[in-house]
């Protein structure tokens, strides 16, 4: 079997051709790189959305969490200051001044009763009844203390009652304070997930982007080379054009020249084999 036998134009033209499917194989691969980075970064863009509308609600959570924080302080210092305010009060404070009264109210009864009882000089009777109005005086002053103080301690037990409130209003708002704290902290800890995220998408998208580039760098190479394949195609195929347009002048001058000569055989023959030696010597036939 006789082998086929290719010319230079077409072992170019296939050539040409490896090197075309080559680049179209590399710019796919590309592309499905390129898509999978943009993927990467568009999941990468709505994790970002997702986490500023985060940090708006954290931080919402934050801001009513401090000024909560500002009223339970506000409550706990008006408390402290009614404790001071209270201690003050309780300085003058004489525990048991009533039971003193009782027992100088007794013995202003035991003078009393000695001067009624008992046989006394003038001068000793003066001296009892000096005793007893000094008694007497000493009881009036502490019931009057005793008054005051009774009021102190009403003001107090007010004051108790106001420090119970403040402090229980002071705890319900650090319930809120504790509350929107541990609210805050949830939503933060989303984010720090979604900020882990985002770092691993930008790492995988820019993988995809180097081996992107790598792969259009190595498709643009064979783009140049096919860029010159075709250019040496171009060439031989023009070049074949100006021998099949020089044979074609040649085959009609020979037509023409056969036209002259047909009225002389000896011209025609003359002719033909003129023509068929330029033909040989341009090597546009071949004898076989």
């Amino acid at each position: 079997m006789q082998k086929i036998k290719i010319t230079e134009e077409e072992n170019a033209e296939i050539r040409y051709r490896g090197i075309i499917d080559k680049r179209n194989e590399l710019n796919d691969q590309a592309r499905e790189l390129a898509d999978t980075r943009d993927s990467l970064n568009n999941e990468r863009r709505d994790l970002v959305e997702e986490i500023r509308i985060l940090r708006d609600e954290r931080d919402a959570f934050v801001k009513e969490m401090r000024r909560h924080k500002k009223i339970r302080n506000g409550y706990q210092d008006k408390a402290k200051a009614l404790i001071e305010t209270k201690k003050g009060k309780r300085k003058g404070i004489h525990q048991n001044l009533d039971r003193d009264i009782e027992s100088l109210k007794t013995e202003v009864k035991m003078i009393e009763l000695k001067q009624q009882t008992t046989v006394l000089t003038i001068e000793e009777e003066n001296q009892l009844l000096k005793n007893l109005k000094k008694q007497y005086e000493e009881v009036k002053r502490l019931e009057s203390v005793l008054g005051e103080q009774d009021a102190i301690l009403s003001d107090v037990k007010d004051v108790d009652e106001k420090i119970t409130l403040l402090f229980k209003m002071a705890d319900e708002e650090h319930e809120k304070v504790v509350e929107l704290s541990k609210q805050a902290q949830e939503v933060h800890d989303r984010i720090t997930l979604m900020g882990k995220s985002i770092t691993h998408l930008i790492s995988e998208a820019n993988k995809n982007h180097e081996l992107f580039v790598k792969l259009k760098e190595r498709a643009n190479a064979y783009h140049e080379k096919a860029t010159e394949m075709r250019e040496k195609l171009m060439a031989m195929r023009n070049i074949k054009k100006d021998e099949m347009r020089e044979s074609r002048q040649l085959i009609t001058q020979q037509n023409r020249s056969v036209k002259m000569a047909l009225a002389d055989e000896k011209k025609l023959e003359a002719a033909a084999d003129e023509a068929l030696e330029t033909l040989l010597k341009k090597g546009k036939i071949e004898i076989r």
